[in-house]
């Protein structure tokens, strides 16, 4: 028998050297990680060098385009076209030494990360050079208007003592000549738009050093959208000018009064009428009368609608002055147009409304005016009142404003007033004598008048219907036709819309102000909180010299349009009707209350959007026409944003 062979036991070594082995290659790692990071460290201080020159060039040139713009206001202010010239060549010069030094950092385009930034500052170039020729273009457009809307420094249309009817009248006839400048303008607009588009504003930090850096982006590009928009909305209107001026044959509007102070859902109360005449730009009254004396001459007696029954006493039919219930200033006037065609008044061509307001932003710039038979009206504060002494005098001249009470059955009067038939004959001599004064002005007035313009028709103070469609789709695309309007898909909206159902003038001192809190969950659903707090702060004695009180009990019918589809989650404040609906393409949360002078109330609205939204939050907040400048608050997740006076249509994109 063979002997057992035994395997001698080997020491065990290799648990040392595989030890050692991952020691060896974790310190292979880490001086290769080291080794890379002074490569980078090195590489990062080469590529410093290379750009910090051009870096500091660039900066020293924001900084000069920052101190250029300071300047800005002072030249605006000058209302200086030859200095504005100046500055556009000023600015072009300095983003001609920008982009100079942007090239020279062209190899940084195809690297990762830093490439994207690169790209961004060719895109921003490009938008600025084409945005300085679009200035250019209308500087030199505007040129020969110069002395027509009161600007200065360039060519001029010569005799700087024509009246205002005569620049009206250069202006119809050489308005055609305008269309190849607009035209190109929108061409450089388009090009700007395009690049600035490239632009992704979540590339940017929210800001630095205190500097809003991703806002101030989106917030460039939404401005320039907006600017491309209204070039291409103005070239039909253009158009439209010479038939709105009466140029190839007189034109006959309607002109309606509304008193924003009893506020209604286009802008006011229809107080008042007139037919006017337009005839080469100049205008001539053909008759004007009280509200109440058209309504005598409509033959029909339309049962008031649920809103008239429910929160305005004692009015049982659906009478003219009442028949703008619509915010939708074109729905409006179609039921009311309809209607005026049956009262045997003058043929129009269209209807343009105005409030009290504009009466006295133009008064402001022509100062105090006197109207034969119907004394002196001026835009001063009347302490009578704490409001405008135009409006309390035109109150004097109104008088008594109870209701006329028509038989249903003989359609004859039953009560009026005692001034009834003379009440409102004096809006036409008002309106005719304050036209006059402006057609007198002066050269100096000229940039104040144009802006007073301007902001009557921004603030929707004035809007136009037209039964030409033609003329109608232009006023509706320069936002001047009063129009509730639609949205692109996943953008939020929001419109307040205030009926004033006491009959009182109690809007003249109302006041609201509005606060929107915004959650956005991470998958983009939005839940919206919005609370309006009315306050009346003028004691309930005002009252002019007749014993009439103007200030009262607020009773409010109020509506709020947001995207069609939301869902009305909870809703405080309101004392009756509260309801949910639909009406022109949104969703309408509505219902009734009553504020009485001195007090205060909160109406709090909190509702779900029916899409999702991720930053940049747009929404377009819209103006109820005659609704006063009112503040909006907007907190997006706990974060406060800019708050901004609603004294226009304005659309926000908010970044968060």
């Amino acid at each position: 028998m063979e002997p057992e062979i035994v395997h001698p036991i080997e020491p065990t070594v290799e648990l040392p050297k595989k030890k050692n082995l991952v020691l060896k290659i974790i310190t292979r790692i880490s001086l290769g990680v080291v080794g890379i990071a002074v490569v980078l460290l090195v590489f990062a201080g080469i590529v410093y060098s290379m750009v910090q020159g051009s870096i500091r060039a660039i900066t020293v040139r924001v900084n000069n385009l920052q101190k250029i713009g300071g300047a800005a206001s002072e030249v605006t202010k000058s209302q200086n076209l030859k200095a504005f010239k100046e500055l556009a060549t000023k600015v072009q010069a300095e983003v001609t030494g920008i982009d100079l030094e942007l090239k020279k950092l062209v190899w940084t385009k195809n690297i990762p990360v830093a490439g994207n930034y690169y790209k961004d500052g060719e895109a921003g170039i490009a938008a600025a050079n084409a945005v300085i020729d679009a200035g250019i273009i209308a500087i030199d457009g505007i040129t020969p208007y110069a002395d027509v809307i009161g600007l200065k420094g360039l060519a001029t249309t010569g005799d700087g003592a024509k009246t205002a009817a005569d620049r009206i009248s250069f202006i119809v006839e050489t308005l055609d000549k305008l269309k190849p400048q607009l035209t190109q303008i929108g061409e450089k607009l388009a090009i700007a738009k395009s690049n600035i588009d490239k632009i992704d504003p979540t590339r940017y930090p929210l800001e630095y050093k205190g500097i809003q850096i991703r806002s101030q982006i989106s917030t460039g590009i939404n401005l320039l959208d907006q600017a491309s928009a209204l070039v291409n909305d103005a070239k039909p209107m253009l158009e439209a000018a010479p038939y709105l001026l009466g140029k190839d044959k007189p034109r006959k509007y309607l002109l309606l009064f509304q008193n924003e102070a009893e506020l209604r859902p286009t802008g006011g109360f229809l107080t008042g009428y007139a037919v006017i005449e337009v005839n080469k730009g100049k205008i001539t009254t053909v008759q004007s009368d009280d509200i109440y004396k058209l309504d005598e001459k409509f033959p029909k007696r339309i049962p008031a609608p649920d809103p008239i029954r429910k929160y305005h006493p004692n009015v049982p039919y659906w009478y003219l002055r009442d028949q703008n219930l619509s915010p939708d200033f074109r729905s409006s006037m179609d039921t009311f147009m309809k209607n005026y065609a049956l009262t045997d008044s003058p043929k129009v061509d269209g209807v343009i409304a105005v409030t009290t307001k504009v009466l006295v932003d133009l008064l402001k710039v022509t100062g105090k005016i006197g109207v034969p038979g119907f004394g002196n009206f001026s835009a001063e504060d009347d302490p009578r009142c704490n409001c405008p002494s135009a409006f309390y005098e035109l109150q004097l001249l109104a008088g008594s404003e109870e209701p006329v009470v028509w038989d249903s059955v003989s359609g004859k009067i039953v009560k009026a007033p005692v001034n009834y038939g003379n009440r409102k004959m004096f809006l036409g001599p008002v309106m005719y004598s304050v036209l006059a004064n402006v057609m007198a002005q002066p050269k100096s007035k000229f940039p104040e008048l144009f802006n007073a313009i301007l902001s009557t028709i921004s603030e929707k103070q004035a809007m136009m219907y037209f039964y030409d469609e033609k003329t109608q789709m232009a006023v509706e695309a320069f936002n001047m036709a009063g129009r509730v309007r639609k949205i692109p898909e996943n953008e939020d909206y929001l419109m307040v819309v205030d009926t004033n159902f006491s009959g009182g003038k109690t809007n003249i001192w109302i006041r609201y102000e509005a606060s929107q809190n915004i959650e956005v969950s991470p998958d983009g659903t939005v839940t919206k909180t919005l609370t309006l707090n009315y306050t009346n702060p003028q004691e309930g004695s005002v009252k002019i010299e007749s014993g009439r009180r103007l200030n009262g009990l607020f009773r409010d019918w109020v509506r709020v349009y947001v995207p069609k589809g939301s869902e009305l989650i909870e809703s405080k404040g309101f004392e009756t009707g509260e309801a949910s609906g639909e009406d022109l393409g949104k969703t309408v949360f509505e219902g009734f209350f009553t504020l009485a002078p001195l007090n205060v109330k909160s109406i709090t609205l909190k509702y779900k959007l029916p899409f999702k939204i991720k930053s940049p939050y747009k929404i377009l907040v819209q103006k109820q026409g005659g609704a006063k400048d009112f503040i909006y608050k907007t907190k997006i997740n706990g974060k406060n944003l800019p708050e901004f006076i609603l004294n226009k249509d304005t659309e926000n994109a908010f970044v968060y």
